[in-house]
């Protein structure tokens, strides 16, 4: 059967064989490994081996060994073994077309749980990412985003990006209302994260009468415990509740990919309108 096998033989499931043998030497452990007993594990093993024409291993005493040939042809099974598991991944994500895929700026912290949900009331079905803003951007330019909402100011080129949106801001962990007041540094996303935004909060902060020093976090998680700690305080956006007067607002953007770019399962457009909606 030219460039074809044999029904008896289901290839990626015996090449899957093959591989789980070949990385631990024993045909009883890969059988457990793989959910199953040792028979039908061997059996598999020589059906491809006939298929093949060729012994992939030596079995004996010792042990089990890998031949010359098993060798050679392992790297192309597993390559072969990768390629059918993207094949799945993708037709998976092809699976929930109307999915968005939307990145959010880590800087909205506890915001982000209540845009999900009232993305979700709305109908809209949501794959989040959160991530620093220039990442964000790098993959609306790629294609692996459909919307983002990202820190402004900031580099968007390529992008569409919508109006302004002004969230107001608290302090967390903090004996006063006045940044003029506090001596602690204030707990920030990493610059790296949306440098023109980073330099703004700052000079804002120095405005209000703080010195300006700041402490980069890595994640909201690690910002909390440096707030815990008293170490530093934190600044929170305000979506519902009342905000601090005199706190630097956080400013964004909702962006989303050119309109030659944009897939069409998804109305871009209705969903940007959500989130400036629930930002508001």
């Amino acid at each position: 059967m030219a460039g074809g096998y044999p029904p008896e033989v289901d290839l990626l499931r015996h090449l899957g064989f093959f591989r789980a043998v070949a990385d631990v030497r024993h045909f009883g452990d890969a059988a457990a490994d793989l959910g199953m007993t040792q028979p039908p594990l061997s059996q598999g093993i020589r059906r491809l081996e006939r298929h093949l024409g060729v012994r992939l291993f030596d079995r004996d005493a010792r042990g089990v060994r890998i031949t010359a040939a098993g060798q050679q042809l392992l790297p192309a099974a597993r390559d072969l073994l990768d390629a059918a598991d993207d094949l799945v991944s993708a037709a998976r994500d092809l699976a929930l077309p109307e999915q968005v895929r939307l990145g959010i700026a880590a800087d909205l912290e506890d915001a982000v749980p209540g845009l999900l949900r009232d993305l979700a009331a709305g109908g809209t079905a949501v794959a989040p990412t959160v991530a620093g803003s220039v990442e964000l951007v790098d993959l609306l330019r790629d294609g692996l985003l459909d919307v983002g909402v990202v820190r402004h100011p900031g580099v968007h080129d390529g992008l569409t990006a919508g109006e302004v949106l002004v969230v107001p801001t608290r302090l967390v962990g903090a004996d006063s209302t006045s940044l003029g007041h506090i001596t602690l540094p204030v707990a920030v996303p990493p610059r790296h994260h949306q440098p023109p935004a980073h330099d703004q909060l700052v000079d804002a902060l120095r405005r209000a009468g703080h010195s300006g020093a700041v402490v980069e976090a890595r994640d909201a998680a690690q910002r909390r415990a440096l707030v815990a700690a008293g170490t530093a305080v934190g600044l929170v956006p305000v979506v519902d509740g009342a905000a601090e007067p005199g706190c630097p607002p956080l400013r964004l953007r909702v962006v989303l990919p050119h309109v030659t770019r944009r897939r069409p399962e998804v109305d871009h457009d209705a969903v940007a309108a959500a989130i400036a909606a629930g930002l508001g």
